[in-house]
């Protein structure tokens, strides 16, 4: 079954990926305001991402432009979701950068069921009786 070991793929390819990303975000939120950090930080998720998750934790064969396409969006609202959670929970008088830690468990779910049922959705083998 394709799906066997999927979250596990999914924690294990995304802790690289999370790594990497909070490593230059927490760099960015020192020295830049809270969009532009997060906004840079996501192009680096972006890049990085959508061939490890499509080709590593989803298995696909070919990553097609749809696919692409969907990841970006994602993208762009995940990117939203961490800009406006980081900037309610600085607003509430946590850290930017502890916020910015706070919110991944909850960004990694979100984008583990978008990435499932949305950009990386496999088709469904009906069978055909003949």
């Amino acid at each position: 079954m394709q799906s066997s070991g999927r979250k596990r793929r999914f924690l294990g390819y995304g802790a690289l990926n999370v790594l990497v990303t909070n490593l230059v975000l927490q760099g960015l939120l020192l020295v830049a305001g809270t969009g532009l950090a997060t906004l840079l930080s996501q192009s680096v998720n972006v890049a990085l991402g959508f061939v490890l998750y499509g080709k590593k934790v989803f298995r696909v064969e070919r990553l097609q432009k749809r696919s692409a396409l969907s990841y970006l969006v994602m993208a762009l609202l995940l990117w939203w979701c961490n800009w406006a959670g980081i900037t309610a929970l600085a607003g509430s008088g946590l850290s930017r950068n502890l916020a910015a830690l706070l919110l991944i468990p909850v960004l990694a779910a979100l984008s583990y069921t978008l990435q499932k049922l949305v950009v990386f959705r496999q088709p469904t083998n009906t069978a055909v009786l003949k």
